[in-house]
């Protein structure tokens, strides 16, 4: 307790008009954030360097005769704390997805003492408490930060107890509504829901008295967005969950936890499907606990969680449990589990900054599956991992090498998905060389951030003069597809930080830059959104939700508007208005050569249109299609556009015999740019087709 109130000591001398700050948004900030770590049973340490983080960031200094009081441990989390709450991803998920040097920097600093982030897990749980006073955008803001990076943390690193908390405050946050519609659903059933807890709890402690076995039994609490969760994973509605009732029974030793499961299960009726065993094979995190669903009194469902006392510790508490340890008297096998993720994932220096960012988004996944080696060791893997992944996740050399896979014995091909329990075996060639297929987000080939970082990084290193041609066949392809082959690719090269054209092909070629980004790029360049002489100065008028007209005149309600035949814009291009004598306002592409020659000689009748914002209206586009003649193409084509609501106005073939091919042209209506991108790809896939793209 010395440092603590040496600390205390200094808080004190704060300037009372700098106690609050833009960090500390209210004068009870640093109480609820010492209670949270004192509830995190933080050590000493940890709460003497959040007591002197108040001060640094409220702008009083530390002197170094002061510093010198406190130990080097307490000056490294200070010191690392304050820089990472100084970043500017700490207040904005945007920033962290364009900057993930700033999340390697954290990792970096927990790697060193992992004590730092309960500090930072339990400020943003007191900011999120806060936040019912910010702006709703203020709020989403924080909501999503804590979705992306706080709540995915808590969870990796087992701390229960901040976890549903931020997960709560961020679904309240980011779907109001839907967490309203929850909390009502639960509300409503409470007393019923209590009553049934505590009924089923006194004859589980009858029974295990029976028997002896002394357990702390309570009802457990059920988290809304858990709820939503379950839902959506499930597709049930909120009365087809079966773990809306749930009781946690705690008790002294592992034994006792399996007969524990055979009690419950000779009380009440179990249901075998919904049984897990996380004491036999641990989550990620290393939570340890026996799961399973029964039927109680009156055919209600309930969820029964079994563990030890230490197993409910580590849970509640991850790495903050920890510590306790230290002294030695107690070991903890599951700490080097909670932090080796976060080794391996900065293991590779030249992993750059979105390859860091997708990969710690599949390591903090809450769903793993757990598949065994050939010697009988667990692996443990994001779900929809494939047999290569797990090659890649053994070791990067036999990534590399992977020719074939066996799954309990038996040959499967490369894009097999795993599932919990299988035995994988890798067959490998005696020469590193991965596929390119193994890239392509169609292929299905990898689904780890990880596993693709490492194929890119080994066609990055071994072939890049492939890489430019493969990249530019690629890109050049797309480009003709929708008709965007007037585009000066060099204007992107310093979004991408580099210097010539054949750099961009080549990380094409890796999947380290899409050719959907060069697309969307494309588009903007050439039909810009925003171009200067169209800027609207006056209100736009907002149509009714009934309203089916898919654009809104500047400053008017109710204008009669025409879509222009000459460049039909669909919605995503830039758009002008021009006052017609007969059909109101005939509306273009903000470059059709039309437009651009009447507003040239009449630039009186140019007014300012915008897109409606009612997601119900198509657009037409015209597209041109090519391929071998077969009776069923036309069929196949028909049953992709249906499937995709892209409906057709009016269809042209004109069969050539002579090759054997048949020429279409469609005019189909899609919703948006990002519409018309899927239809084409997904038409690509159709059988016998020569080529297909837009007719600019």
């Amino acid at each position: 307790m010395e440092t603590i109130n040496r600390a205390l000591d200094l808080v004190k001398h704060i300037p009372t008009d700098l106690k609050v700050s833009a960090d500390c948004i209210s004068p009870n900030h640093l109480p609820e954030l010492i209670n949270i770590l004192v509830n995190l049973q933080a050590d000493e340490e940890v709460i003497t360097a959040a007591l002197l983080f108040h001060i640094v960031r409220t702008g009083h200094e530390i002197t170094d005769e002061q510093r010198s009081l406190f130990s080097e441990s307490i000056l490294f989390i200070l010191n690392e704390i304050f820089k990472v709450s100084q970043l500017e991803w700490m207040k904005d998920t945007q920033a962290l997805i364009n900057n993930g040097e700033s999340l390697r920097r954290l990792l970096f600093a927990m790697i060193k003492d992992v004590r730092l982030v309960l500090i930072l897990l339990a400020d943003q749980v007191v900011l999120l408490r806060a936040s019912v006073k910010f702006s709703q955008t203020e709020r989403q803001k924080l909501a999503q930060l804590s979705q992306t990076l706080h709540a995915p943390l808590a969870n990796r690193l087992g701390v229960w107890q901040v976890k549903w908390e931020l997960e709560d405050f961020s679904f309240r946050f980011s779907q109001p509504d839907e967490y309203k519609r929850i909390a009502k659903l639960l509300a409503e059933k409470r007393i019923d829901r209590e009553h049934f807890i505590e009924h089923s709890i006194q004859q589980l402690h009858d029974k295990l008295s029976e028997v002896h076995i002394n357990a702390d039994i309570v009802g457990r609490p059920k988290h809304i967005y858990s709820i939503y969760k379950k839902m959506q994973k499930k597709n049930l509605n909120f009365d087809g969950l079966y773990d809306i009732r749930a009781i946690r029974v705690l008790v002294n030793d592992l034994s006792q936890c399996y007969a524990v499961l055979g009690m419950v299960h000779a009380l009440w009726k179990h249901i075998p499907r919904e049984f897990d065993d996380y004491i036999a094979m641990p989550k990620g995190n290393n939570y340890q606990s026996l799961h399973t669903v029964v039927i109680g009194e009156g055919g209600k469902t309930m969820e029964v969680q079994i563990r030890t006392h230490d197993m409910h510790e580590h849970a509640e508490l991850g790495v903050a449990a920890h510590w306790r340890y230290k002294d030695g008297t107690k070991q903890d096998a599951g700490y080097d589990n909670k932090v080796n993720w976060m080794r391996q994932l900065l293991a590779s220096n030249d992993t750059d900054s979105s390859d860091l960012l997708a990969q710690f988004e599949t390591e903090t996944e809450e769903a793993r599956i757990y598949v065994f080696t050939p010697n009988g060791d667990v692996v443990d893997l994001s779900v929809n991992s494939t047999v290569v992944d797990f090659a890649y996740h053994v070791h990067t050399e036999v990534g590399h090498r992977t020719r074939g896979a066996k799954i309990n014995g038996k040959i499967v091909p490369l894009t097999t998905v795993l599932d919990t329990g299988d035995r994988v075996e890798i067959l490998t060639a005696k020469v590193a060389k991965p596929s390119r297929d193994w890239l392509s987000e169609q292929s299905g080939y990898l689904n780890s951030a990880k596993a693709k970082a490492k194929v890119r990084h080994w066609f990055r290193e071994n072939d890049f003069e492939q890489n430019v041609i493969v990249g530019k066949e690629a890109l050049d392809k797309e480009l003709r597809k929708f008709a965007l082959e007037s585009v000066d690719l060099k204007q992107f090269l310093t979004k991408y930080n580099l210097h010539d054209v054949d750099k961009l092909y080549a990380r094409i070629a890796t999947s380290d830059i899409s050719v959907n980004q060069i697309l969307r790029l494309a588009e903007q360049q050439i039909r810009p959104k925003e171009p200067e002489v169209f800027k609207l100065s006056k209100p736009v008028a907002t149509p009714s939700s009934n309203n089916t007209n898919p654009f809104v005149v500047e400053g008017m309600a109710h204008v009669m508007t025409t879509q222009a035949n000459c460049c039909n814009p669909v919605l995503g291009d830039t758009i002008g208005g021009f006052i017609t004598r007969t059909r109101g306002v005939s509306v273009h592409q903000s470059n059709c050569e039309n437009y651009i020659h009447m507003i040239s000689e009449q630039p009186e009748r140019i007014i300012g249109v915008t897109w409606s914002n009612d997601t119900a209206i198509s657009f037409p586009v015209d597209i041109q299609i090519t391929a071998y003649d077969r009776k069923s193409f036309i069929k196949d084509l028909s049953a992709v556009l249906a499937n995709l609501k892209a409906n057709i106005e009016s269809l042209v073939a004109k069969p050539d015999a002579n090759h054997g091919t048949n020429h279409l042209e469609l005019t189909i209506r899609v919703c948006d740019f990002e519409h018309l991108n899927l239809v084409l790809s997904r038409i690509s896939t159709i059988e016998y087709l020569i080529s297909v793209k837009r007719i600019a």
